[in-house]
């Protein structure tokens, strides 16, 4: 019983034990938190890793008083999403993120906590009195939140178009030699519409879309990937770079 009370307390009160009680609560130690918790509670299935898609921060009301807004929200969404691609998981369902004032902890303690919940992709803003929410979809923005969440870029790091740059986040984005793509490149081994990449299960998936010449990725003919941080794409004879910034 001893034992299972110190892992918890380890686990889901960090904050409160590993630092004093008068120092303030930093963002960095909340995202380190939020990717102990992650990698934690994350799980193998058949369709890869899976993390939960449902996290409450609980913290002090001082804390909680500087740190709630809709930036610090959008900032900790962002790590959340960028974290699921380096650890090469996935989520299911809408992401939501929730601020909680608590005042049984004191000024830079904290707790962190999360499920895996079956949901649909809305926008929730919760009215509720010291209580901060934050979930989205791929295309309606809760809080009046930037309208383009940048998670990670493809780079041409060969070919013609050397140093075409591009940042994706959740939209579709389009590759090829025509002008209404969203990467344009000038590679004529390239077809018009060449390649998209979509955003599925928080994680960014590139579909050859009937090319000429095919879609590689990492040197493999593939018809659709998953992307990893480092992945090259051959697109005609342009390689490009995925990235997470």
């Amino acid at each position: 019983m001893l034992n299972w009370l110190e892992s918890f307390l380890k686990k889901h009160m960090a904050g409160l034990f590993h630092r004093g009680f008068s120092n303030e609560l930093e963002p960095a130690e909340l995202r380190e938190a939020l990717e102990k918790e992650i990698k934690e509670r994350r799980k193998h299935t058949r369709n890869g890793y899976i993390v939960p898609n449902s996290y409450e921060i609980q913290l002090g009301t001082e804390d909680y008083q500087r740190l709630s807004s809709a930036r610090f929200m959008e900032d900790m969404t962002v790590f959340i999403e960028k974290v699921l691609i380096q650890s090469d998981s996935f989520m299911d369902g809408v992401l939501s993120l929730r601020l909680r004032d608590d005042d049984a902890f004191s000024k830079g303690g904290f707790a962190i906590s999360s499920l895996y919940k079956d949901n649909k992709p809305k926008a929730v803003a919760d009215t509720e009195s010291n209580t901060l929410v934050l979930s989205h979809s791929d295309f309606t923005l809760p809080l009046n939140l930037p309208p383009v969440r940048r998670l990670a870029s493809l780079r041409v790091i060969r070919g013609i178009d050397a140093k075409a740059y591009l940042e994706i986040g959740e939209r579709k984005v389009y590759l090829g030699r025509r002008e209404q793509n969203d990467l344009i490149l000038t590679d004529l081994n390239v077809s018009r519409l060449h390649a998209s990449v979509e955003y599925e299960r928080h994680r960014h998936i590139i579909h050859d879309a009937g090319s000429l010449n095919g879609l590689f990725v990492n040197g493999e003919r593939m018809s659709d990937a998953c992307l990893l941080p480092g992945d090259e794409i051959g697109l005609g004879n342009t390689l490009l770079r995925y990235e997470v910034i």
